[in-house]
C-alpha cells in the first residue's frame, strides 16, 4: 500500500482521484480553509488533517509519504482574475495587479513543494513520486526553471503536462464534462529506475474520419518551441498515422448536459422580480440568434445534438465567455457559480472577458468552473424536452451563452452560470436559472455521493478550487506503475 499526502487539498478532488487508484491510501491532507478541511474529512475520515497556512508550517513534522500531490494557490497567477499577467518578463508588475503581499504569497507557496520534498530526503525517506498542479500561466513565472531544477536536484525526473480535464479517460472515477486547462508537473524518483508510461494514460481516443477508425490521438503543439498552453489555442490532437498526414482530431468528451439536472424548474425571464443584467440578456439574445431556430437534423444527427440544443451561458468576465450548447463540455469551473442554463437549451457564461454575446450548446463541455462563483447560466424554452434544448448563460462580464449538450466552461469558486429556456423566440418567454452546486459538482466529476459541506457559495468555491478526480486518477496511476513496476488496468469506464 502506497501512502499519499495532499497539500492544498481543498474539498478533496485530487485525493478522490488518487484514492481510486489500486493500492493508494491518503494519510494526510492540508489546507488553510477550515470549511474545505471539514469536507475533506467527511470523505476521508481515516486520514490526518491539518488546518493552517502551510507556508508557516514546520513541514519536517509532517509524515513522509510515498506519493505527494500539491496544488498551490493559483488565483494570483491566473488571467482568469481579469488582468493579464506579465510576471514572465517584468516580475515587478505584480504590484500593478494585486498587493505585493498576495503576489509574494503565490510565489512562496510554490517553494513549499521542494521544501517538503527536501525534508523527506533529509529524513532518509524520500517521496517516490508526485504531482504539482496549477494554472497554465504559472509556466511564465520568471523563476520557473530554477524552481523545477530544485526538484530535479533532489533526485527526480520530471514531466510537464498540459491537460484539459475533458480529455482525461478514467478507469474508476467519472468523466469530467468540463473544459478545464491546467498545468501538471509530474515527478518520480530515479531510484526505482522506471519511468511512467505517459502514452498509456494521457493519449485520448478520437475518431479519424480519414482512417475511418478510432485511434489514440497524439498531442501536438502548434509552436514546437512551446511546452504549455490551452487546448485548441496552443495545442491540438492529431492522428498518429502518417497515412492521413496526421489529421487533426477532436478527442472524445462528455457534454455538459450530463451534469445538468433537467428536472429542476427555471423561471420565465418575463416573470422575474429582479431583472437580469443587460449583459446577460445580450448573451441570451446572441444565443437565441445562433441556436434558437428549429433546425432539421442531418441523417447522422439527432434533434438533441443538432436542432435547437440547450445552451450554457457564462455570466462573468474572463476569457471564453460565449454561450455554447450543453452537448459540449462545460467551461472551467472557478470558485464562483458563473454559468446559467437557457432552453432551447444553451449555456451562457456570466462573467467578462472574451465571451461577449456568446452562447454555447449543452452538447459541448462546460467551460471552466472557478472558485470565485457560479458563472454558468442555463437557458431553455417551453415546449422542448429540457435536455434537448437549453443554454448555459454566463452572467458576469463579457461571457457568452452555450448549448447545454457541450462541455461546460471552466468553473470558478463563484456561481457564474445560469440556465435559460425559451420558445422561438420572445425573450420574456425564455426560462433561465443558475446551475446548482450539485450540477457544478458533477461538472467537476465528483461522485454524487461525495460530501461537500457548507452553504451554496462555499460549495461552489470548493468545487471551483478543486482538481477534477479523473485527472488525478490517471496521473497517479502512471506514477504508481513506475514506482511499483506493476501494470494497472486501463479499461475505460463508460459512465
Amino acid at each position: 500500500m502506497l501512502t499519499y499526502i495532499d497539500f492544498f487539498c481543498g474539498a478533496g478532488g485530487s485525493s478522490s482521484g488518487a484514492a481510486a487508484v489500486p493500492g493508494v491510501r491518503p494519510v494526510l491532507a492540508a489546507n488553510h480553509w477550515d470549511r474545505a478541511i471539514t469536507s475533506h474529512a467527511a470523505n476521508f475520515p481515516d486520514a490526518e488533517h491539518f488546518t493552517g497556512d502551510l507556508h508557516d508550517a514546520d513541514v519536517a513534522r509532517f509524515p513522509a509519504a510515498d506519493l505527494f500531490w500539491a496544488s498551490p494557490e493559483c488565483p494570483q497567477w491566473s488571467n482568469a482574475r481579469g488582468k493579464r499577467r506579465d510576471f514572465d518578463k517584468q516580475p515587478d508588475l505584480f504590484g500593478e495587479t494585486l498587493p505585493d503581499a498576495a503576489a509574494d504569497r503565490s510565489r512562496a507557496l510554490m517553494w513549499d513543494v521542494p521544501r517538503y520534498l527536501d525534508s523527506t530526503h533529509r529524513r532518509g525517506r524520500p517521496v517516490l513520486a508526485g504531482v504539482i498542479e496549477n494554472v497554465i500561466d504559472v509556466r511564465a513565472w520568471d523563476l520557473w526553471q530554477t524552481w523545477r531544477n530544485d526538484i530535479r536536484a533532489l533526485g527526480y525526473d520530471t514531466r510537464l503536462i498540459a491537460l484539459n480535464s475533458m480529455h482525461a479517460r478514467p478507469v474508476a472515477t467519472t468523466w469530467a464534462p468540463q473544459s478545464r486547462d491546467r498545468l501538471y508537473l509530474a515527478y518520480w524518483h530515479r531510484s526505482p529506475g522506471r519511468a511512467p508510461d505517459w502514452d498509456k494514460w494521457l493519449r485520448p481516443r478520437a475518431w479519424c474520419s480519414v482512417c475511418e477508425e478510432t485511434v489514440t490521438a497524439v498531442q501536438a503543439f502548434k509552436n514546437p518551441r512551446r511546452d504549455m498552453g490551452r487546448y485548441r489555442q496552443q495545442y491540438v490532437y492529431r492522428c498518429p498515422r502518417v497515412s492521413c498526414r496526421s489529421n487533426v482530431l477532436e478527442p472524445e468528451a462528455r457534454p455538459a448536459a450530463t451534469a445538468i439536472d433537467w428536472t429542476l424548474p427555471a423561471e420565465r425571464i418575463g416573470d422575474r422580480t429582479k431583472p437580469l443584467a443587460a449583459a446577460t440578456l445580450n448573451r441570451i439574445r446572441a444565443g437565441l440568434a445562433k441556436y434558437g431556430s428549429a433546425l432539421a437534423a442531418s441523417n447522422r444527427g439527432t434533434r438533441r445534438t443538432e436542432a435547437a440544443p440547450a445552451l450554457l451561458v457564462p455570466v462573468e468576465g474572463r476569457d471564453g465567455k460565449h454561450a455554447a450548447p450543453a452537448t459540449s463540455p462545460l467551461r472551467t469551473q472557478t470558485a464562483r457559480n458563473e454559468t446559467g442554463l437557457a432552453w432551447l437549451p444553451y449555456l451562457i457564461p456570466l462573467r467578462g472577458g472574451g465571451d461577449k454575446e456568446r452562447a454555447r450548446p449543452v452538447t459541448d463541455a462546460l467551460t471552466t468552473v472557478t472558485a470565485s462563483g457560479n458563472h454558468h447560466g442555463l437557458v431553455t424554452a417551453p415546449g422542448f424536452a429540457p435536455e434537448d434544448a437549453a443554454l448555459l448563460v454566463p452572467y458576469y462580464g463579457k461571457g457568452v451563452a452555450r448549448p447545454a449538450d457541450a462541455p461546460i466552461g471552466a468553473l470558478t469558486t463563484r456561481d457564474r452560470y445560469a440556465l435559460a429556456t425559451g420558445t422561438t423566440i420572445a425573450l420574456d418567454d425564455v426560462r433561465f436559472r443558475m446551475l446548482e452546486p450539485g450540477e457544478i459538482g458533477r461538472a467537476m466529476a465528483f461522485a454524487d455521493n461525495y460530501r461537500v459541506l457548507g452553504n451554496k457559495r462555499e460549495k461552489v468555491r470548493q468545487y471551483g478550487n478543486a482538481v477534477t478526480p479523473p485527472v488525478a486518477e490517471i496521473l497517479v496511476s502512471a506514477l504508481v506503475e513506475a514506482v511499483t513496476g506493476a501494470p494497472l488496468d486501463r479499461q475505460v469506464v463508460t459512465r
